[in-house]
């Protein structure tokens, strides 16, 4: 960002295929675009919305969670567009915040409003992202994997890089998943607080 936080974000398109490869790649851009200006993670948010109103068919909609780890003050701040939640995981292994959904997903209403929510953070802290690919991974009985799997993975394995967690719960994912096709996409970002 241009006040020198890193801002991450995580998001879904409803539906799936090249169509919704293009949403994506279009709400990228309209949130780098926005974030060149605007610092506030709610007019990013209103401001991406206003636009993926107008070009998106009444049907389609995108999740999105934007998280910024601001360095000078310890602090993560976090908006989230109806996307699944995030995690904060203390170096103990126990989730200090969820980081909830704090307005619905964009392009479905032109004057929705994003909350955003300011968090300490402190050395060894995890912050978990992911989209349902990574919950909704499905063995043949139609078990999902779901977010608690996905938190024991990382505690156990908290120890390792960020890299090797992000791979590690795909592995975990695919592994309970056995022969079932992976139906979704799959993404996982972990960022580890030095």
């Amino acid at each position: 960002m241009p006040d020198g936080r890193t801002c991450i974000g995580i998001g879904d398109v409803s539906g799936h295929g090249l169509d919704s490869a293009l949403v994506m790649a279009l709400t990228r851009a309209y949130v780098r675009s926005f974030a060149k200006v605007e610092a506030n993670l709610s007019k990013i948010l209103s401001n991406v919305n206003l636009m993926l109103h107008a070009d998106l068919e009444d049907t389609r909609f995108v999740t999105l969670l934007l998280v910024c780890l601001d360095r000078t003050n310890g602090s993560l701040s976090y908006a989230n567009a109806g996307h699944l939640p995030g995690f904060l995981m203390n170096g103990s292994g126990e989730v200090d915040h969820v980081l909830e959904s704090s307005g619905p997903p964009l392009g479905l209403f032109p004057d929705s409003n994003f909350v955003t929510s300011a968090i300490p953070l402190a050395s060894q802290h995890l912050v978990i992202l992911m989209t349902d690919g990574v919950t909704e991974m499905t063995t043949a009985g139609e078990v999902e994997f779901g977010a608690d799997r996905v938190l024991e993975y990382v505690r156990a394995h908290r120890q390792d890089s960020a890299s090797e967690l992000a791979h590690g719960m795909y592995r975990a994912a695919r592994s309970f998943a056995g022969d079932t096709p992976q139906q979704d996409d799959v993404t996982g970002v972990v960022v580890r607080v030095a």
